[in-house]
């Protein structure tokens, strides 16, 4: 939204000096003032547009595929988790999970920073609550969530979540940050609902 308002001032911006300079172009730099309200209308366009971009590329669900797909998934998931933030990992059995992720998840368990939604235990998310992580487990070898989501700062104001959905070629994983979308609301709603209900969960 706020890349929105200033892209369109940017061209408001672009326009009214359009409008005052076309009256003399001959003289375009004549004056000190031209030379000023010129480079500034263009700095500021070329700015807001740059930012714009940008925006636009880091908001695009990040698709990986081909014979490295796992490890760049691998790496890029690491880089998610490695900040200080209070995260939920909904995941059927954290099969993606290498020595180097675990021991990300190991220092937020330590942090009491993680949460683990999962139809039943295994071997990794033992280890993961043996070092403070708390574990919700609501299924069976049966019945399993098919969305696979990682949620950050939940129930909090800046509450984001990345969600992973997986084709036969393609993984695509896709972050979502704006409250206008619902989809942190029905994720965060599932985690809230869960913890209430206290589904079977592990010890802490």
């Amino acid at each position: 939204m706020t890349r929105t308002w200033i892209t369109q001032i940017a061209a408001i911006a672009a326009l009214i000096s359009s409008i005052m300079l076309a009256n003399d172009l001959n003289n375009l730099f004549s004056t000190l003032w031209k030379v000023v309200l010129g480079s500034i209308a263009v700095l500021f366009a070329i700015l807001s547009a740059t930012w714009e971009i940008v925006g636009t590329y880091k908001s695009q669900p990040r698709r990986f595929k081909g014979p490295k797909r796992d490890a760049k998934i691998l790496k890029y998931m690491i880089k998610l988790l490695k900040p200080q933030s209070q995260c939920v990992i909904s995941s059927n059995d954290l099969s993606w999970v290498d020595a180097a992720a675990e021991k990300v998840l190991e220092e937020k368990a330590s942090t009491n920073s993680l949460t683990l939604l999962m139809p039943i235990e295994n071997d990794i998310s033992v280890r993961l609550v043996s070092k403070g992580a708390k574990a919700y487990y609501y299924g069976d070898d049966q019945f399993k969530f098919t969305s696979r989501f990682t949620l950050f700062n939940p129930s909090g104001s800046g509450a984001w979540v990345a969600i992973g959905h997986r084709t036969e070629e393609v993984h695509t994983i896709r972050k979502i940050s704006s409250k206008d979308d619902p989809a942190i609301h029905l994720v965060d709603d599932l985690y809230r609902l869960m913890a209430r209900n206290k589904m079977r969960v592990s010890p802490k």
